[in-house]
């Protein structure tokens, strides 16, 4: 029987970036992970069941958990999945766009009461972030209501182009041997 190879789940927003999600795919299956991405088709489709409780069901059920935070919010399905995978306390790893780490240093100001994030805060689509939504999805993967020594498993590698996070990657995934070493101590912890 073969052994089955590590996954790794890549969650984000699809529309307009295509292509660097494909780069990263292929990256990330050059190191030797079975990728579970829903826009090239790997996410398993139970019968019956909805879009988005397929792609929960592939947040459980993945080793790994990679989130891209892009300037596009999407449906929603994808602050869903980071939600999950934080919840199950799944290991993981974030990327974030420099336009919403620029957005929320400069709309910090307004998008928060005291400590508390503000939910009701909203701005019009730009061509720059098209809600805030994301900027609350990049607070909740950095556990932003947490208080800094209470955080884990937080770290959001900045990027502008696709490409910066290449090096990323390749730092936190390109040894398997050491990443399937660690969870089985985390799960000899358990």
């Amino acid at each position: 029987m073969a052994k089955k190879k590590l996954s790794i789940m890549v969650s984000s927003t699809v529309y307009g970036s295509e292509s660097d999600l494909d780069q990263i795919e292929a990256i990330l299956e050059g190191y030797g992970y079975e990728v579970i991405m829903s826009k090239n088709g790997s996410v398993y489709v139970p019968i019956g069941v909805s879009n988005e409780e397929a792609c929960l069901t592939a947040v459980e059920d993945c080793d790994l958990f990679l989130g891209i935070i892009f300037p596009r919010y999407g449906s929603g399905i994808t602050h869903k999945e980071f939600s999950k995978a934080i919840e199950l306390d799944k290991p993981r790893w974030f990327v974030a766009h420099h336009y919403v780490t620029f957005a929320r240093d400069l709309l910090k100001q307004y998008m928060f009461r005291g400590s508390r994030n503000n939910r009701s805060f909203k701005f019009k689509k730009t061509g720059v972030l098209d809600s805030a939504k994301v900027i609350h999805l990049y607070n909740e993967a950095i556990q932003n209501h947490l208080k800094a020594d209470k955080r884990k498993s937080h770290w959001a590698q900045p990027f502008f182009k696709t490409s910066e996070t290449h090096k990323f990657i390749k730092t936190q995934f390109s040894n398997l041997n050491r990443r399937i070493e660690e969870l089985k101590k985390l799960k000899e912890n358990e």
